[in-house]
């Protein structure tokens, strides 16, 4: 794609290319804090960026926020607290790599979510409603027209923006200072999931003929007669914006950051909201998570971390992992819980995430409870930053793999067989009919998922029972995988024959429909018997459009018990025997809701154990250990954990997360 590779991503953390006065590329792992520098007094900079490398982040991430930099059409603004360059150049100067966010869109708490009004005023670069009229977006502190993404003239702005952040920036991309550059910011059609909303801009509905090869406009309400093409219109919505997220990228390379490593981060929500691998593939680099949790909701939260480990390439990372939050939204945690924090990153890292970006760093406006005050001094509550950044250091965390599992990894497995033993397929054919057919439309999924209205998600208040099912299956084989201690990946249903092929065991959940190519690799996998696959409770008959299936199942395939979804504890029986033989070294005894990850050194050495609790009071899990491993340390408390004829007992708190060192 660029002439010159600059800066990219491995799977390691992120790699610094050669560029200018610094002849030899570096490796950096990706942990950042931001700073938001127009919030930020100037005088300030320094000692805030210097806080920031003493607590041991590698990187500063911030937004170019476009509303700040262009107030008035043609007229750019990058002096006072708005001096992009000065920042740039201390930032330098303290040590610390930049990651740079110029949007369009970034949010930040921002109006109009830091894009200018002469941009989204502009009717010509309006999403529209099924209706024709504007798509307005009801954000404190007032309500404006989002854009549409599809629009020539939008993208012509955005264009000529990011030619201004790339003069200001030159000087310190060529140094290697500026490491990534962001792809948009949360692209989720505004968190606007509704089947019918948006975005009915022509141009969009271009996009639609294109990529459908159907002509006309697409549906605009729920028609059972031609759910065919209803439900292409919502399948459509994960196109459009990879496709955007693809020409934005190009846009990039035209402003001077060709070459320079690139992500997208996803927004909270549930992973079947979105299609992490496509944006991948448009944008050229990784997508990550953002993450904004209580802690009644880590379970959930490991498990939109699995889908982004199951399906990221070639790094998974947490671009938002919340220090404080937003104002007019209820708070996350209590003063009676100041380690919610720390555990919901250690969440994170124990499914696998191996790079972060702290949200918020550095105190600023329209948000509470950062880690460091304007004036550079370290908040308590964040006082566990120092010894997290101190042991992943000390571990060579980015180096580490998922500690291998099964005893004899060669049956059913394919070269290079994955770490953990079975996937989980989300399968979305059942869910994107329930988007179509939702009597709540035009109201966001989004907001159903909020409510916590069940184990079926938004689908719950649908009208699509198989979207319902589909759901509640999702959940109850996860829950059932956990509850028999055995490690899993979930994986997007777009997932290679050969990637599905390094899981000893493929869950495919199924009802009356399925995606018509993950049926063709479930043929493929089972016939061939490159892997243990199993769907069920139904039999699939038609495609992800509603179409009849001409291929009936294959005979090597095994079934889920339709009465299982009432009995965990069997279900849970029946999925382990998928996983083979497993190791018993760094699984838990007892109790049941609380399980371990173990991660090793390229030797095979384990260096760290994450245990885990989703019991909702505290509770002492009995941990067992491998036979090299003498003791366990925990590197914020220092307590030290003596293992005893091959145990260890730990203590947790409710939903409680340690991170151990293994000596």
């Amino acid at each position: 794609m660029e002439a010159r590779r600059r800066t990219w991503f491995d799977e390691r953390g992120l790699i610094v290319g050669a560029g200018g006065a610094r002849a030899q590329p570096r490796s950096i792992p990706f942990y950042a804090g931001a700073m938001h520098y127009w919030r930020v007094p100037p005088a300030r900079w320094a000692a805030c960026l210097a806080q920031i490398h003493a607590l041991g982040l590698t990187i500063v991430e911030t937004y170019v926020p476009w509303r700040v930099h262009e107030p008035e059409p043609g007229r750019y603004v990058w002096a006072g607290d708005a001096d992009l360059a000065r920042f740039l150049d201390l930032a330098r100067a303290s040590g610390l790599a930049v990651v740079l966010r110029p949007g369009p869109h970034v949010n930040a708490e921002l109006t109009c979510f830091g894009m200018p009004d002469h941009v989204v005023g502009d009717p010509v670069c309006q999403a529209r409603t099924a209706r024709g009229t504007p798509v307005w977006m009801p954000s404190p502190p007032k309500a404006w027209p989002v854009p549409s993404y599809a629009s020539a003239a939008f993208r012509e702005r955005v264009r000529a923006w990011y030619a201004a952040v790339g003069e200001v920036a030159a000087p310190f991309v060529e140094d290697g200072t500026v490491v990534a550059v962001g792809v948009d910011n949360e692209a989720q059609m505004f968190f606007r999931l509704g089947a019918y909303d948006h975005d009915y801009h022509p141009e969009a509905i271009a996009w639609w003929n294109e990529a459908t090869g159907l002509d006309g406009d697409p549906p605009r309400a729920w028609n059972a007669a031609d759910a065919a093409r209803c439900v292409s219109w919502v399948r459509f919505k994960d196109e459009y914006i990879a496709r955007a997220m693809g020409e934005l990228g190009k846009l990039l390379d035209g402003a001077g950051f060709a070459g320079v490593a690139r992500f997208h981060n996803l927004p909270p929500g549930h992973f079947g909201h979105y299609d992490l691998r496509r944006i991948q593939r448009a944008i050229g680099g990784p997508v990550g998570i953002d993450a904004y949790t209580p802690r009644a909701g880590f379970r959930d939260l490991r498990r939109r971390a699995l889908a982004c480990v199951g399906n990221a390439s070639p790094i998974p990372l947490a671009l938002e992992v919340g220090v404080g939050f937003f104002p007019w939204f209820p708070p996350l945690g209590h003063a009676d819980d100041p380690l919610r924090e720390r555990d919901h990153l250690l969440s994170l890292l124990a499914a696998g995430i191996r790079g972060f970006n702290l949200f918020m760093a550095v105190e600023r406006e329209r948000y509470y409870g950062a880690a460091i005050t304007q004036t550079a001094t370290l908040e308590p509550h964040a006082s566990w930053i120092k010894p997290l950044l101190a042991a992943l250091a000390e571990v060579d965390w980015p180096a580490l793999h998922r500690v291998r599992v099964q005893i004899d990894t060669t049956v059913g497995r394919a070269p290079g067989a994955a770490a953990v033993p079975i996937a989980l397929v989300d399968t979305r054919a059942d869910a994107r009919f329930g988007i179509a057919s939702s009597l709540l439309d035009p109201v966001t999924p989004v907001l159903a998922e909020a409510l916590g209205l069940g184990p079926g998600g938004a689908a719950e208040l649908g009208s699509d029972p198989g979207a319902i099912a589909a759901r509640r299956w999702q959940t109850a084989i996860a829950t059932a995988l956990e509850l028999a201690q055995v490690p899993y990946a979930i994986v997007d249903e777009g997932t290679s024959e050969d990637e599905l092929a390094s899981y000893r065991a493929v869950i495919v959940p199924t009802g009356d429909r399925v995606h018509r190519g993950l049926w063709q690799h479930v043929h493929a996998l089972a016939d061939r018997k490159r892997a243990i696959v199993v769907i069920g409770p139904g039999t699939p008959t038609h495609d992800e459009l509603g179409q009849p299936l001409t291929e009936p199942a294959p005979r090597r395939v095994g079934r889920l018990k339709a009465g299982s979804l009432d009995d965990l504890r069997g279900l849970a029986d029946d999925l382990a025997a998928l996983a083979g033989e497993l190791r018993d070294a760094w699984q838990v005894e007892r109790p049941d809701d609380v399980r371990a990850m173990a991660y090793a050194d390229t030797g095979g050495a384990t260096r760290v154990v994450f245990v885990v609790s989703d019991a909702p009071k505290a509770a002492t899990a009995v941990l067992l250990a491998d036979d090299r491993a003498k003791l366990l340390r925990d590197p914020f408390t220092g307590e030290q954990f003596r293992i005893a004829s091959g145990r260890a007992s730990i203590a947790l708190v409710a939903r409680g997360v340690r991170m151990l060192i293994v000596e």
